[in-house]
Parts: C-alpha cells; structure tokens; sequence
C-alpha cells in the first residue's frame, strides 16, 4: 500500500501533462487512420476492374476481403516498425522531457511491452481500416466490367464514407489545434508574467552550515558572523553591486515555510482557519539585491539587530488580505500565543516565489540578524555576467572556512528557464502534433477533390459545353470541400468546447473555452482547408469539354 502510494506522490507532477499527449497522440493516429481510409477507397477504385476480374473468375467477397486486408496490415506494420525504429532514436530525448515532472524518468524506455503494444495497435488499425473501404461497398463486383474497361463511378456508400472521414479529419484536427492553441497562449502570457522581482545578473548559491561546528547554544551567533564576513567580502568585489542572505528566494523549488500567527486586538472567530504567512529570513541587501520595490513603510535595516524588538516587512498579498481597509504598518503579530511580538514596519511588493503559473502568497521577512537561519542562500548581483565572479565569491567562502562546502550555483534567469521549460515543451510538442494534424487534414481534403474532379471530367465537359463558366465550376468544387469542412468545424467546435476542460489544470492565463483561441483555430482551418480545395477546383476549370466527352 505504501509503495503504491509512493508511486502515485512520484508522478503525480507528470500524470495530466503525459495523459495530454497521450489524448494528443491518439487524435494524431485517428487523423491519420482516417486519411489512409480514404485512401484505400481511392486505391480500390483505382483496381475496380482487377477486383471485377478476380471476382469473375470465382474469387469470392470474403476472399477479395482477406487480400484487401492484408495488404492493409502488411502497410501498417511496416510504418509501424518504422515507428518503433525513430522512436528508438528518440527515447532519450523523452526521458529528459520526463525528468522536468518525475523521478521516475529513468524508466522510459523502449523494452518489450512498449513494442507489442505498438505492434499491436498496428495490426489492428491495419485490419479496421483496411477492411472499412472494402465492406461499405454495395455495388457489384462485376459492375466495372460493364462499363466497357472504364474506371467505375464512386458508388454512393463510398462516397459517403469519404465524405464522413474528411468531416472526422477536421473534427479532430479541430480539437487538437484547439488544445495546441491553447498551450501556446498560456505559454505567451506565462512568459510575459511579472515575477515581481529582477534576474538579471543574479547568481545564487547554496551555503548549508555542518551542524557540528556550527552548533552549540552560540550557534546563531556562529551563523551571523560567517554571513557578515562574508557579505562585507563579496561587496568589496568591484564587479559585484549588491549581496544578500536569504532563507529562500524565486523558483528555487523548496516548499513554503508556513507559519500560523495571530493579530494584536483581533480575537479569533471560532470556526475560522488558521492565519498563516509564510516566513522568510533574509539580511537587509535582499530587497535591494532581488529588486522588489517598496510600497510602504521601510526596508529592513541596519536598526533591526540581534537585541532591537523583532521587526518584519510583509508583501501586498498579506496586506490586502489582512489590512484591507487600513495601513498594516505598526501592526504587531505573534506566532507563539504573544510571547514574543513583531512589529511590522514596511510592505514590499508580491513575488512569486513558487512558480511563475502560482498567485503570491502571505510572507513575512524577517533580519536574520534577529532570526538567523541555515541553511541559507548566498544572492549576488553583479554588473555584468555573475558566473564570472563564481571562483572569487567561493574563494572568499573558503578564507573564512575552508571545509565550508559551496552547492547549486545557478542564476536566477537560469532557474527562471528551468521552471519554464515543462510548459515550453508540451506547448511544443502539442504545436508540432498540431501541424502534423494540418499537414494530413489537408492532404486528405485534397485527396477527397481531386477524385471528385477525376470522376466527374465527363459531366464538367457537358456543364461547360452548355455555357457554364469556369467560376461557377470552380464555385461548385470549392462549395463542395467547404462544406465538408464546415460541418467538420461545427463538429470539432462541440468536441473542443468538451475537451479543452481537461487542459484547465494546465492553462494559465487563458481560458479552456477561449473565444479568441478557438476562433484562430476554426479561420486556419478554413483557410488551410480553402487552399486544399481549390487547386483540384482548379484543375476542374480546366477541363476541356471535347475531350472530357470522349473519356467514356
């Protein structure tokens, strides 16, 4: 039972965004599916009279059937194999798009179940889809023999059916463009998020105290001095502008530190939650060296030392949601039931110290001259590159305590790219899926006309030799797709409105049922769709009536 559960905590992160490109993939393959339906049906035509041949010479339906389907699975495994032989080359880069989201990165990988289950699915979309074309035929297998060697007419449950694949194409293209357009909106606006601090040249580092040379009743003393002379180290650097010590800062992937208080002159309704903010520990240069702006009040300073009364800066999220209606500075706090009381003494502005897609929320900074803490991360802004000044700034650690270890040094535009990666990758990914779903709706729009127009050179040529022009025959065959894909949008648009819900968890800024998304999604497909349409409507006008008469 534990271990199930731990399975579940390991990649819960990564469960909704592979169960989205897992639905992606499987509209991918539908789409895909579809356009090789309507290709088979072309073929088939295509073999009418060798069909009508073997049929006269006894080859019974079934058996015709058996050999339709045949080649159907034979072509699918082999794309299928295909598949599995990029998806070999691939796999790597996968798991790496994994770890962004679980620990359990390392199990992707291409091993026997994966390949039976592609295989699998091969074999059967060969069979389903090959043999579809084949058992909607109604007509007479002996009919291409009557016409005199020609190529036989669409049958009418054939044309239907290739008219109802290309209505599914543009559903699901539809419902996946929607989704890509969505991520990709979200993706925009998460980058163009204020975080409410600057990244620029800023370099952070890890320094993490051995609790057996730092501890003891004196250890907080210990603490402060090594950050002191530290600090007044690293600002003698002419490269460097500011240095701080926090107990966390931006993006840096550590959970909140939350802490319940309570408000002088404010008694606690019963029944009503704990109020909580959520503590952070840094030296006066933090403000200045992340550039969070002030709204209120003062910074923390040089006055909030270890024996001044316990002072602290709040954000604008714990004042709105506490001081609404009144200036919170000079307002006291407890966190122990008003043993000891805090001061507040200014408000600076929200920074979104968990995720760039999270609101801000309640935090409290304290000096830690008053509150030291460890571990604790070294935050130095530089004037120009900050990796530049890694060896000097460890150098300095080093002269203060050799055997004082020096962990995770990244910028802070680093960690920024680093949160933003997950999001850049499925937009990506599901834009790419996107465009492959265009790239096949359109050929097998294409597809669709351009038979239309080959079966029907001999009725073009009576229409133009009575006088009609070659706009209204453009106008006809152009009607014709769009209104196929029409009713495919409309479809899509139903299927969109449903589906786009599952992406909610993933979105940020935009809505699953955006107007301005979906309607992108329905014009590029109309005017994809458009462009299909008409170079077989195209090729129609074309048609020269004489010689479309002597065709049959």
């Amino acid at each position: 039972m534990q271990a199930g559960l731990l399975r579940s905590q390991l990649t819960q992160q990564a469960r909704p965004t592979f169960l989205i490109l897992m639905g992606t993939a499987v509209l991918v393959l539908l789409i895909v599916c579809a356009n090789v339906a309507n290709l088979s049906v072309s073929r088939q035509l295509r073999r009418g009279r060798e069909m009508a041949v073997r049929a006269a010479l006894g080859a019974s339906r079934s058996r015709l059937l058996r050999q339709m389907v045949t080649e159907s699975t034979i072509l699918s495994l082999a794309g299928g194999m295909l598949g599995l032989l990029i998806a070999s080359w691939s796999v790597n880069m996968l798991a790496e798009f994994a770890a962004r989201f679980t620990q359990r990165a390392s199990e992707v990988k291409l091993d026997s179940h994966v390949t039976l289950f592609c295989l699998g699915i091969s074999v059967l979309t060969g069979v389903l889809f090959g043999s579809i074309p084949a058992m909607t035929s109604t007509e007479s297998l002996s009919a291409p023999l009557k016409d005199g060697g020609a190529q036989g007419k669409l049958s009418v449950s054939r044309e239907r059916l290739r008219s109802v694949l290309v209505v599914a194409q543009v559903a699901l293209s539809f419902a996946l463009l929607a989704g890509a357009g969505l991520m990709l909106r979200s993706f925009y606006k998460l980058v163009r998020v204020n975080p409410g601090y600057s990244s620029e040249n800023v370099i952070s580092m890890l320094i993490q105290h051995n609790f057996t040379k730092y501890g003891g009743a004196d250890r907080q003393t210990k603490f402060r001095n090594f950050h002191n002379q530290l600090l007044e180290r690293v600002m003698r650097n002419p490269s460097v502008i500011s240095a701080s010590f926090g107990l966390n800062f931006p993006l840096n992937q550590k959970a909140a530190f939350l802490n319940s208080f309570a408000i002088d002159g404010r008694k606690k309704t019963p029944g009503q939650p704990d109020s909580t903010f959520d503590f952070q520990s840094v030296t006066p240069e933090y403000f200045q060296t992340l550039g969070i702006p002030l709204d209120r009040g003062r910074y923390l300073g040089d006055q909030d030392g270890e024996k001044a009364p316990l002072a602290a800066v709040i954000n604008e999220s714990m004042a709105h949601h506490y001081w609404k209606d009144e200036n919170p500075i000079g307002h006291r706090i407890t966190t122990d039931d008003g043993e000891h009381w805090v001061t507040i003494v200014g408000v600076v502005g929200d920074v979104r110290q968990y995720g760039l897609d999270q609101a801000p929320g309640d935090v409290l900074y304290v000096s830690q001259e008053q509150v030291p803490s460890n571990p604790a991360s070294l935050l130095v802004r530089t004037r120009g590159n900050p990796t530049a000044v890694v060896k000097e700034i460890i150098d300095e650690v080093h002269a203060i305590d050799p055997e004082q270890p020096v962990a995770k040094v990244r910028t802070l535009d680093q960690l920024r790219q680093l949160s933003l990666a997950p999001p850049r990758l499925t937009s990506t990914l599901l834009g790419l899926f996107g465009a492959l779903a265009i790239v096949i709706t359109a050929a097998g729009i294409a597809g669709v006309m351009g038979l239309a127009v080959s079966q029907r050179i001999k009725e073009i040529g009576i229409r133009m030799a009575l006088g009609a022009s070659s706009g209204s025959v453009l106008r006809f065959f152009l009607g014709k797709g769009l209104l196929l894909v029409s009713i495919g949008l409309a479809i899509g648009f139903a299927g969109a409105l449903a589906g786009t819900q599952l992406l909610s968890g993933l979105l940020f800024g935009v809505e699953p049922n955006d107007p301005v998304t979906l309607a992108g999604v329905a014009l590029l497909l109309l005017g994809v769709a458009a462009l299909a349409c008409y170079a077989p409507a195209r090729r129609a006008t074309r048609v020269n009536p004489l010689t479309a008469l002597r065709t049959e």
